[in-house]
């Protein structure tokens, strides 16, 4: 569905990343991980033209794109079929849960806003928020704030959800809510990449895993096989990090 070949991207003298290739099938649920710094935001941020790349092709569903020299239509074109969702939530706060779910529908889509408000509130309820239609963000928890973040993203019904380390602005208590709305976009087939420091979550909702430090794909695969057994030295470093959690031991 998605391919990134030969991707660069640098801030003046700092070569953030460095020859990312990259391919995502339909269904796929894949876990970037990695150290602070290592680039995989600004991944994700290259993928959806939030950030332009410096070099680098995108195939998206057999279409070529340069992704140096994607315009304004191309980069809007990609974004109808991708949705995003921040670490810090990026809410309306002048706008209620509904009116934030609906605001991309009505918008961006061009809906009306009868059907607009009918496809939110299912998403809201989908996520449990169905008691919080009228609620500001200043009225939510964080994890309530989140979750309608994921609502905006899904009721668009995007080809791929992309999500930034989607908890960790949260406080630890509400992690876990976040986390089981995620689970269940990855059961009901949904494409997903997601930047996590979350490792036993990663391990267990995702069917390809990826380790990225210093703006490079280290090692990837399926889950068993990074976690219990990791080829090369920079994964096996981090990862034991979280050796109790985890199960991976270093044998050396």
């Amino acid at each position: 569905m998605i391919e990134i070949n030969k991707l660069k991207k640098s801030f003046g003298k700092n070569e953030i990343l460095k020859d990312i290739n990259l391919k995502v099938n339909k269904g796929d649920v894949i876990s970037i991980l990695g150290p602070s710094g290592s680039g995989k935001t600004t991944l994700l941020r290259c993928m959806n033209y939030l950030c332009k790349a410096d070099a680098g092709q995108m195939f998206f569903d057999g279409k070529k794109y340069e992704m140096s020299e994607v315009n304004h239509k191309e980069a809007k074109s990609i974004r109808m079929r991708t949705a995003f969702v921040f670490q810090g939530y990026n809410l309306f706060r002048n706008k209620t849960a509904l009116e934030n779910v609906t605001e991309g529908l009505i918008v961006v889509r061009k809906m009306n806003k009868e059907q607009a408000i009918v496809l939110a509130k299912q998403a809201l309820d989908k996520v449990g928020l169905s008691n919080r239609y009228d609620y500001y963000p200043h009225q939510l928890s964080g994890g309530q704030q989140q979750r309608v973040a994921i609502a905006r993203a899904f009721v668009t019904k995007p080809d791929v959800i992309l999500f930034d380390e989607p908890t960790s602005a949260l406080d630890p208590e509400l992690i876990e809510e976040v986390l089981l709305v995620i689970r269940q976009l990855a059961n009901e087939g949904m494409t997903m990449i997601i930047v996590t420091h979350e490792l036993n979550f990663a391990k267990n909702v995702s069917n390809r895993i990826i380790f990225m430090d210093q703006g490079k794909i280290i090692e990837e695969g399926v889950p068993d096989t990074i976690f219990n057994t990791p080829q090369e030295e920079r994964t096996k470093k981090f990862l034991k990090m979280f050796d109790g959690n985890l199960g991976y031991h270093n044998e050396n």
